[in-house]
């Protein structure tokens, strides 16, 4: 795992030097689009601004800075598998930025892993989660050192329940607080974006 330590300090690093000439960039080109897609990875949407700490990404963000962007000028926000691996305080910063950019009636969209869940597949069975049958992770014997995993590895630092998430919508002012299936909404463009089976706790939340 150090040379993957050493990639990711390497990486972060040279995002971090291309922070500023991306965001002009992207509003010298005078883009239209009002998407914002934050952790994109590999998974591009189409229409979207696919953004995260990867020079192939439209944007490059960090969830601990101001988002490139005026108050009231996003239509919607996604983001899946991002706001765990952050400090709950960044978390925080981060949404309080979404709902800043967010046009009045504007939606973020947060998928993650459902801690309750997580619990409950503790105490009763812990092989039935998909990622815990995967060949890489065949190693697992018990049922502590599945949840030691789920907590401390992929950069996880701080897991959300209904009423975790719920909290920090909350601080950050959100007043309209939805929670979802996986991949279902009242918003026809939020359907169907979850990739991830694991992505159980889903909420929309509208910026009044």
């Amino acid at each position: 795992m150090k040379w993957f330590a050493i990639f990711w300090k390497g990486l972060y690093g040279l995002c971090f030097l291309l922070y500023y000439p991306y965001a002009l960039y992207f509003h010298l080109t005078n883009r239209r689009c009002r998407k914002l897609h934050v952790g994109c990875g590999r998974n591009m949407f189409p229409g979207w601004i696919n953004a995260d700490i990867d020079p192939r990404a439209d944007l490059i963000i960090f969830m601990e800075r101001r988002l490139p962007f005026r108050s009231d000028t996003l239509e919607r926000i996604y983001s899946e598998h991002v706001l765990e691996h952050v400090p709950y305080e960044t978390a925080i910063y981060f949404l309080k930025e979404a709902r800043r950019t967010l046009i009045p009636g504007g939606v973020i969209r947060i998928a993650m892993p459902d801690l309750d869940e997580l619990i409950d597949g503790y105490q009763k069975d812990w092989r039935r989660f998909d990622w815990v049958n995967l060949p890489a992770l065949s190693f697992i014997k018990t049922r502590a050192e599945m949840i030691n995993i789920a907590f401390r590895w992929w950069g996880h630092q701080h897991l959300y329940n209904r009423e975790e998430l719920e909290r920090a919508l909350q601080e950050a002012g959100f007043g309209r607080i939805l929670f979802r299936q996986h991949g279902k909404s009242d918003y026809p463009d939020l359907c169907g974006l979850e990739t991830r089976p694991e992505s159980t706790l889903v909420v929309d939340a509208i910026k009044s």
